[in-house]
């Protein structure tokens, strides 16, 4: 059974791997425009920093708030009916929410926000869902058990367990919503993304080397500041 599975995955593979191209030699021999596309962007131009600042200003504000009213609004959806339909709406990508709403509300960042919120809901609302299913039934047994209420029971029994693991999902999503948030200014909904695409046109390769830069120092230390505080809840 294993060898047939394993054959059966590497014919899978070999299938995959025929279809989508894939050709090492290909690589191989775009590895020298690669390179050159590298040495475009050396030195970075930072006369432009100021406005890529700016831009980096505005993802973390997209991603922030978008983050906060997702966590906000998702409570109630940990409901069943709730996700049932919100199963649906999971499977679409911030992007794709991002282009919606820019066709809804116009260019800048409240689109950008509004997809964050949208996406980030959805998210959150199956995380939620599934560290109140894995309380430990103990110390609500224990609570109840003593006459206490059913808002007791909860101030006591659950929300001890499942507020850490509440507030570490939210900063995990802040950390990945920083990431999709600088790729949303390219569908014109704010943020870095935008002058990274505005300076890519216009083939300034220094200027778009010097928006990258910003944003992996703006997701690095994102990421750094979250991690700690998350091991600290957790």
């Amino acid at each position: 059974m294993r060898k047939a599975a394993a054959f059966v995955a590497l014919v899978v593979l070999g299938w995959t791997v025929w279809d989508t191209g894939a050709d090492p030699v290909r690589l191989a021999h775009g590895l020298p425009w690669i390179a050159d596309f590298v040495r475009r962007m050396l030195p970075p131009d930072l006369a432009v920093l100021p406005a890529t600042l700016l831009g980096a200003v505005k993802t973390v504000e997209i991603a922030l708030l978008g983050t906060a009213v997702a966590a906000a609004v998702a409570p109630p959806a940990v409901f069943y009916p709730a996700r049932t339909v919100l199963n649906l709406f999971r499977s679409v990508d911030t992007l794709v929410y991002a282009l919606i709403f820019v066709a809804a509300v116009g260019l800048g960042p409240f689109p950008g926000v509004l997809a964050v919120v949208a996406y980030t809901t959805t998210s959150l609302a199956k995380l939620y869902s599934e560290a109140i299913e894995g309380i430990e039934p103990g110390p609500v047994d224990a609570i109840t058990a003593t006459g206490a209420s059913r808002l007791q029971v909860l101030r006591y029994g659950v929300l001890p367990q499942v507020l850490p693991l509440f507030l570490s999902y939210v900063l995990y999503r802040l950390e990945t919503n920083i990431r999709a948030a600088t790729v949303l200014g390219f569908v014109g909904a704010g943020g870095i993304g935008f002058y990274l695409q505005t300076y890519l046109r216009m083939i300034d390769y220094p200027a778009a080397s010097t928006a990258l830069l910003v944003t992996v120092v703006m997701v690095m230390v994102i990421d750094g500041l979250s991690s700690k505080l998350r091991a600290q809840l957790v």
